[in-house]
């Protein structure tokens, strides 16, 4: 094998947790093809401790907003400053828009330097990650005559992030805390933020909307089916009245609410162990396929298989609405049908 190019890539991509979790195999191929871990410049509270957990990430920046003048945003300013002190090297962009690559300009990363998303078009029907592997199979043409030309991976890395022993005993002592030792958990995640904004829950806007009703029934199923177990309701702070509302709706007990207590790590943590998730269309339902746990999520207007979840060792199943109704909306998706899935998946 030849020796490692003496690159370091770095990889721009501004996402929310999910988006996140689906460039953790880019960074592990490109690892492998330049031999060191990337530098990722990104956006959002949950890159720091989720990009810890993967090896092949190394320094992370943080842009607070590409949106403002970068005149009078400090981040803006700081990055730009990195680059122009930065050694060339290889820059993988899986962004559309035109600041990330006005910034990296500015910065004094030359063109040939990069291999832009924008140049790579999605194939019809490819998932997003397979886009972004597609991405990192790209060599910036700075390289093409290079002896450190670097070689794709010989294998296809998966999403899966590496815990920390730290990382697994504080999770078995939150399940110990809420006497959850020995119960199959099965994690729901109901909530996503489009629903955490202002507003009715139900405004047109939220398509991930799914009714509490329909979450209520679902959480009856799971205890009637699975009478040992435990139902965690995951999430952020800013869903714990939503998670309320399901918990008093579902009028069973064996309903935990831990939407104050779920930080990335642990939330990462309880995947691993966890017996099952349900979820819709959002960050941790990711997390979980990445983690290893049996999944069902549901889809609303877009085709599921472009923004799947990528198992890594458990099933997924997919739904959403049937199209014969007419309705796209997460609404039009009826209780027995996630039930059924679950059930199906779960062996129940």
């Amino acid at each position: 094998m030849p020796p490692a190019p003496p690159h370091t890539p770095l990889v721009v991509r501004f996402g929310a947790f999910g988006d996140m979790v689906l460039i953790v195999p880019l960074l592990k191929a490109l690892r492998q093809r330049y031999g060191r871990p990337c530098d990722l410049v990104s956006a959002g509270p949950w890159t720091e401790p989720l990009m810890q957990r993967v090896p092949a990430c190394g320094p992370v920046r943080l842009i607070t907003s590409r949106k403002m003048p970068y005149l009078i945003n400090r981040s803006q300013q700081q990055f730009v400053g990195w680059l122009r002190q930065r050694p060339a090297g290889p820059v993988y962009v899986f962004e559309a828009d035109e600041k990330s690559h006005w910034l990296l300009q500015r910065g004094g990363v030359r063109p040939e330097w990069i291999c832009s998303l924008r140049d790579l078009p999605r194939l019809p029907g490819e998932n997003i990650l397979e886009h972004a592997l597609r991405l990192g199979r790209e060599t910036p043409a700075a390289l093409h005559d290079s002896p450190d030309f670097p070689v794709d991976p010989t294998t296809k890395p998966t999403a899966r992030p590496t815990l920390t022993d730290a990382d697994r005993a504080d999770c078995r002592a939150w399940i110990e805390q809420r006497s959850l030792i020995g119960a199959p958990l099965v994690l729901v995640q109901s909530g996503n933020k489009k629903t955490m904004r202002r507003g009715s829950r139900q405004r047109s806007s939220n398509i991930k909307y799914w009714p509490e009703d329909s979450w209520a029934q679902v959480v009856t199923a799971v205890r009637q089916a699975l009478p040992a177990s435990r139902v965690i309701l995951c999430g952020s702070p800013a869903e714990r009245p939503l998670a309320e509302d399901i918990q008093q709706r579902s009028r069973v007990d064996g309903v935990v609410v831990a939407t104050d207590d779920l930080p990335i790590p642990r939330l990462l943590a309880l995947q691993e162990v966890a017996h099952s998730m349900i979820s819709v269309d959002t960050g941790p339902a990711h997390g979980a396929a990445a983690m290893g746990c049996p999944l069902v999520v549901m889809f609303a207007r877009i085709d599921p298989l472009l923004y799947a979840p990528t198992p890594t060792t458990a099933p997924v199943r997919l739904v959403s609405p049937d199209p014969v109704l007419g309705d796209a909306s997460m609404s039009a998706i009826p209780p027995e049908t996630v039930i059924t899935a679950w059930r199906q998946m779960a062996g129940v």
